[in-house]
């Protein structure tokens, strides 16, 4: 079968070299894609954004294509440090950077006489060229509402696999127009519950939230949601414990970008403090450089910073960890990568909340349901028992090898959301 998958951020998950930061959903997407056509049963094309115009080529099996967006990143850089209002109002510079006296320009020069950018003609044209049996979004976003339309017109089946609760936060699917931290509008999260009726669910919690919005989009294309529940992957062959004693782990790793409501590394800083004689990695995506700065600002000595870590050396940095440290909030967070990828490596996880249940069912790790104090207690109560570490390790690996091995999780998508899609 074609299948089509679109991550249009994911370039950097397949060539690492690029130096910049990978979101889990990059992650994901890439895996999922590499796992389907290893057999070769699937032809596969992975859809990307790239600032400069590259020809479509192979990847690991996988028929990787471009859409072209010009002056990508001069327009991020200038959207983060100028707020543009309505036409009556003067744009309001919200960080001065000396970069913006011919970022500026540029662009304004760009349109007036260039053809302006349409991400959805882009798509559109790729998708065209490939001609799909059917086409793979992630998440709900302007994205995935615009290849809700596509697969409309082109009379082929979409899937729709969440990757985070706020995919479904209640504000998305009300009647008046909402903004979520993320960008996303409701008129977007809206237009993908019309159209993209085959919705993959990471957790149970995720399907809970859908039964609660179906009944606002009744009988929109003549057929009801269909949920499927698919646990995230891990590629085990990566993500493995290694042979390195536990003499040779240290320190509790942290992973995520800089933010207060999602990843929260201020959170994780905090922990640090409380525990001043074990040292701590903090691996930050500067997403936000306000937050960037006040973790450097507010970092105790027993903390290391870094901004990026090649995809290549992650299993590395996973194996060598004495802990790994999760403060993400399950109110955003979906079902994160990172812990499964902590958990093949054998490196129990001390985390503020459990999400969906895993540290509870895989015993690879605790929870403190958001209490600092006991979190921290935790961590030195396994720095006193090596033997309590190895058992959580141990349970993690085999929970994790059982039931959210990469190769697995391929099969029971072919099985459970392609072959049901395009069945039905």
């Amino acid at each position: 079968m074609r299948i089509a998958i679109v991550a249009l951020n994911a370039f950097p998950a397949i060539e690492p070299s690029r130096g910049c930061g990978i979101g889990g959903l990059e992650t994901f997407a890439w895996n999922l894609a590499q796992g389907l056509a290893a057999s070769e049963a699937d032809e596969i094309l992975f859809l990307v954004r790239s600032e400069h115009p590259k020809v479509t080529r192979v990847y690991e099996k996988v028929k990787v294509d471009f859409i072209h967006e010009p002056f990508r990143a001069i327009r991020q850089s200038v959207s983060k440090a100028v707020e543009i209002g309505s036409w009556k109002k003067l744009p309001r510079i919200k960080n001065w950077d000396p970069s913006l006296i011919w970022k500026i320009p540029t662009l304004a020069i760009r349109k007036l006489f260039f053809p302006r950018y349409s991400e959805e003609k882009s798509i559109s044209l790729a998708i065209n060229r490939f001609a799909p049996e059917l086409l793979l979004t992630l998440g709900v976003n302007q994205t995935s509402a615009i290849l809700g339309e596509i697969a409309l017109a082109l009379r082929i089946p979409i899937v729709l696999w969440l990757q985070s609760n706020a995919d479904l936060a209640p504000q998305l699917f009300e009647s008046g127009p909402f903004v979520d931290r993320y960008g996303v509008r409701s008129a977007h999260a809206q237009q993908c519950i019309r159209l993209c009726r085959n919705i993959i669910c990471q957790t149970e919690t995720q399907r809970l939230l859908i039964q609660h919005i179906e009944p606002k989009f009744p009988n929109t294309l003549s057929q009801p949601i269909r949920t499927t529940f698919i646990p995230n992957p891990v590629n085990t062959n990566l993500f493995h414990p290694g042979e390195s004693p536990l003499s040779e782990r240290r320190g509790v790793l942290w992973i995520g970008r800089a933010d207060r409501f999602h990843k929260r590394p201020l959170m994780a800083i905090e922990i640090a403090k409380r525990c001043p004689d074990i040292p701590f990695i903090l691996i930050v995506n500067p997403s936000d450089d306000a937050i960037r700065q006040e973790i450097i600002n507010m970092k105790p000595p027993n903390v290391t910073l870094e901004d990026f870590v090649p995809s290549a050396e992650m299993p590395e940095r996973m194996r060598k960890a004495w802990i790994f440290l999760s403060t993400g909030s399950a109110a955003y967070e979906g079902f994160p990568n990172v812990l499964l990828e902590a958990s093949a490596s054998g490196t129990p996880i001390v985390s503020l909340e459990d999400f969906d249940g895993f540290l509870s069912r895989s015993l690879g790790g605790f929870s403190s349901d958001g209490n600092l104090d006991s979190l921290v207690q935790f961590i030195y109560r396994l720095h006193e028992s090596p033997s309590e570490w190895r058992a959580m390790g141990s349970s993690a690996i085999e929970y994790v090898r059982n039931h959210h091995d990469l190769s697995t999780i391929v099969e029971r998508f072919r099985n459970e959301a392609i072959l049901a899609t395009v069945v039905r």
